[in-house]
């Protein structure tokens, strides 16, 4: 017990004392109206006063107090039930002419009676107990009268029918306990009302103390992402300009290369050897100026800058036109090209220019894995929803994992070997379908070959965005 609860608790009984209280049998309707206007005022006070702190034991010692405000009691010792299930002293009051050790002693044994019994437990030394066989019984009156004490009352405290806690109080005048009796039982059940607030509060002041770090991380981690975004998007400036920059340095003496190349292959007598040179360059900067073409798209792509451009073409005459473009470079891979359409293949409205786009990266990707002397298919036909179907199939190596074919870098690959142009062309391919509306499958033989399922809506307004499978 506090000092200062000490003091209050010597100052009530010295009251007690100069007030010289009949020490009646019976509590009267007056005085538990008293108990229950005090009882309601500290508990009122406990609910709308959050800033103090109102623990366990201070709770049970003001309940004490009032107790000893009424009534000179000896000592009074308030148990609650622990997280190992029995019941342990809560808070303690003794009269400073009591034994310490001596008064906890009786405390301890009453509620260890009131366990066993489930019950009230009432030893009175000036009456002849009819249970005085009972042990544990005998214990406390032999603990009372080495005390030098003559009655002790232990009142459960229950909820729901299940005792969460013993209220005990003893004193060396029977006459003044029994008047005491039905208060000492009165107060028992608003101790456990207090004390489940008091824990509720405590419970609500800790979520809010973690509530409140929450709170504080989330901002902490917010103002990370915030700085981590702006630095991406002060990156993402660069790189749009520095790719803009790239393009119009390269594009000029690439333009320039390429247009002398052309000119010394039609117009100029070349040997054999000169020709074989021209043509070299020529191929290299044809290879050279479709590498910076997909590496502007790519960027225009991420930066979401793309545009589309409508209007209804021939899907016959587009893919007719793709399979020719790739014509050169299947005759350098060997590899022969076969393209089917269905004879009622129709017209299309969409962007015609990224649409060949699309075809001919696919086409090129299957060109590139096929062997010397397989055979590229196309075929095109048309679903019942308006929409059209091209396969592409090759005759090149299984695929283990085609979902990884549309990243553009391998991070697992043993070698540091970087992404190829007909892998990027793919990365392009697919994004640029995406944005054309349509949807892609690919599907992988056992033995060889890959097949690549692209699915266009005939009209802009069915397009939905892209998958994969």
């Amino acid at each position: 017990m506090s000092e200062k609860k000490k003091t209050k608790a010597k100052e009530s009984a010295s009251k007690a004392d100069a007030n010289a209280r009949p020490t009646s049998t019976v509590v009267g309707s007056g005085e538990l109206h008293t108990m229950s206007a005090e009882v309601i005022d500290l508990l009122y006070t406990q609910a709308f006063a959050p800033g103090e702190n109102h623990g366990e034991a201070s709770i049970c010692e003001d309940f004490s107090d009032i107790l000893l405000r009424h009534w000179e009691l000896c000592c009074i010792v308030t148990f609650l039930r622990a997280e190992d299930g029995h019941l342990r002293e809560s808070a303690f009051y003794i009269h400073p002419h009591l034994d310490e050790t001596q008064a906890r002693r009786v405390g301890e044994l009453m509620a260890s009676v009131v366990e066993k019994r489930e019950g009230e437990c009432q030893i009175w030394l000036d009456e002849t107990e009819e249970n005085d066989c009972d042990a544990s019984v005998r214990e406390v009156r032999s603990a009372l009268e080495a005390a030098k004490l003559k009655a002790g009352v232990a009142v459960p405290i229950r909820v729901r029918g299940n005792i969460v806690g013993a209220l005990v109080a003893v004193s060396a005048s029977p006459a003044r306990l029994r008047a005491a009796l039905r208060g000492v039982r009165f107060i028992a059940a608003p101790i456990i009302i207090a004390v489940g607030n008091a824990r509720r509060v405590r419970e609500t002041q800790e979520q809010h103390r973690r509530i409140e770090q929450l709170v504080e991380e989330l901002q902490q981690r917010s103002a990370a992402l915030e700085e981590a975004n702006l630095e991406l998007r002060r990156v993402n400036r660069y790189r749009s300009l520095f790719l803009a920059r790239m393009s119009h340095e390269l594009r000029t003496p690439l333009t320039s290369i390429l247009g002398f190349a052309e000119i010394l292959l039609d117009q100029e007598r070349l040997t054999d050897p000169q020709r074989r040179f021209c043509e070299k360059i020529q191929g290299s900067g044809l290879q050279l100026q479709t590498s910076l073409n997909q590496l502007v798209d790519l960027s225009r792509l991420e930066a979401g800058q793309t545009e589309l451009f409508l209007h209804e073409f021939s899907l016959r005459e587009t893919l007719r036109e793709s399979c020719a473009a790739v014509g050169r470079l299947a005759q350098k891979q060997e590899v022969k090209v076969e393209c089917c359409t269905a004879p009622e293949l129709g017209s299309i409205v969409s962007d015609e220019g990224k649409l060949r786009q699309v075809l001919y990266n696919f086409l090129a990707h299957a060109i590139g894995r096929s062997p010397t002397g397989a055979h590229v298919k196309v075929r095109v036909g048309v679903e019942p929803s308006t929409r059209f179907r091209i396969e592409i199939t090759d005759e090149g190596e299984p695929l283990l994992d085609p979902a990884h074919i549309f990243d553009p870098v391998d991070l697992d690959a043993p070698n540091e070997r970087g992404t190829n142009m007909n892998e990027l062309g793919l990365v392009i391919a697919h994004r640029l379908l995406g944005v054309l509306g349509g949807n892609i499958k690919l599907d992988s033989g056992a033995k060889q070959g890959l097949t690549v399922h692209l699915e266009l809506p005939a009209r802009p307004m069915e397009t939905d965005r892209a998958g994969t499978t």
